[in-house]
C-alpha cells in the first residue's frame, strides 16, 4: 500500500479569533485516519486543512498554525527551532480521541494563537471566558448554544452570565447586550 502527501493550498489564508483562515496541517501513519480527521476538520471547524501526509511532516515556514499528529509520531515532530520562529501549535490525537476531544484540543490551539487586538479588550474586569460567552449571548445565541459552541456546560455558561451581571450590576438581558455592544463583533 503506497502512502501520499496530499497538499490544499487556499491562499490569503489569515488567523483570526474564531479559527476562520487558520492553516492546520495533520500528519499519521494511517490514511483512513488522515481522511477522517480532514474530514471532521473541514466540516465541524473553521480551519483550512492545507497538509495531510502519511509520510512526513510539513517543511517549516509552511505557515502552518495548528499541526495534528497522531500520538504515535508525537516525538518525531520537528523542534521549534526549526520552524524559523513559526512553529505552529501541536495537537497530538490519541487513537482513542473521540471527534469532540479533537475538536476541543484545536479549538484550544486556536484560542492560543490568536492575538487580542487592541481594540479587542473585555471591559475592565471580564475574563477572557466571561467575554466570549457575554458575545455570544449578546449575537442571539441561547446559554445552551453558546456551552455546545465552546465546548462547556449550560451551567458553567450560566455561571459565566451570572458573574457579568454581578460585575456591572445588570438585571437583565437588555442591559446585559449593551455592555456587549462595547465589544467588538465576534
Amino acid at each position: 500500500m503506497s502512502t501520499e502527501t496530499v497538499t490544499l493550498e487556499r491562499p490569503q489564508a489569515t488567523v483570526t479569533g474564531d479559527g476562520q483562515g487558520t492553516r492546520t496541517a495533520i500528519c499519521g501513519v494511517r490514511p483512513l485516519v488522515l481522511v477522517g480527521l480532514t474530514h471532521l476538520l473541514t466540516t465541524q471547524s473553521p480551519c483550512e486543512v492545507v497538509f495531510a501526509s502519511a509520510d512526513g511532516f510539513p517543511e517549516p515556514g509552511a505557515g502552518i498554525d495548528v499541526l495534528l499528529v497522531e500520538d504515535t509520531l508525537a516525538q518525531d515532530v520537528p523542534e521549534r527551532a526549526l520552524w524559523c520562529g513559526s512553529a505552529p501549535d501541536v495537537v497530538v490525537v490519541r487513537a482513542d480521541a473521540t471527534p469532540d476531544q479533537v475538536l476541543r484540543q484545536v479549538r484550544e490551539a486556536v484560542e492560543r494563537r490568536a492575538p487580542a487586538a487592541a481594540g479587542d479588550r473585555a471591559p475592565a474586569g471580564l475574563s477572557p471566558r466571561e467575554e466570549q460567552v457575554l458575545r455570544f449571548i449578546a449575537s442571539g445565541m441561547t446559554h445552551g448554544q453558546v456551552a455546545r459552541r465552546i465546548g462547556i456546560s449550560q451551567h458553567t455558561v450560566d455561571t459565566y452570565v451570572k458573574r457579568v451581571r454581578s460585575k456591572f450590576g445588570i438585571g437583565n438581558k437588555a442591559e446585559l447586550t449593551r455592555v456587549a455592544l462595547g465589544l467588538q463583533p465576534l
